[in-house]
């Protein structure tokens, strides 16, 4: 799935390096890790602090690493209230599967709302 077809659209990005994670504001929203090509690799939600998920991301090598489809390049992400990302997310989950019939290929579980 390519990040251009997940709605609501994410209107932000940064980098996925270290250099750029202080420009990820410290505020509840739902986010997509995404390769330089565009492919959805990830898709979450912070419903308290989005930079904080973004550097939890940068720690764990298996985000890091990548698949087959390539490794996350862009950090993609809509800021929205805490009670609205659940919803955004299972919607972003939603559209992944109905698009390429699984998950994305880095996310584990599917999240409940």
């Amino acid at each position: 799935m390519n990040v251009d077809q997940l709605l609501p659209q994410p209107d932000q990005r940064a980098q996925f390096a270290w250099p750029h994670y202080i420009t990820v504001p410290e505020q509840p929203g739902c986010y997509a890790l995404v390769t330089y090509g565009g492919d959805v690799l990830y898709v979450g939600l912070a419903t308290g602090n989005i930079r904080e998920r973004m550097g939890a991301h940068l720690d764990t090598p298996d985000k890091r690493k990548g698949v087959t489809l390539g490794v996350p390049f862009w950090f993609y992400y809509i800021l929205r209230s805490s009670g609205e990302v659940g919803p955004i997310e299972r919607g972003w989950m939603n559209q992944a599967i109905m698009e390429d019939g699984t998950m994305p290929p880095l996310n584990k579980i599917y999240s409940p709302v």
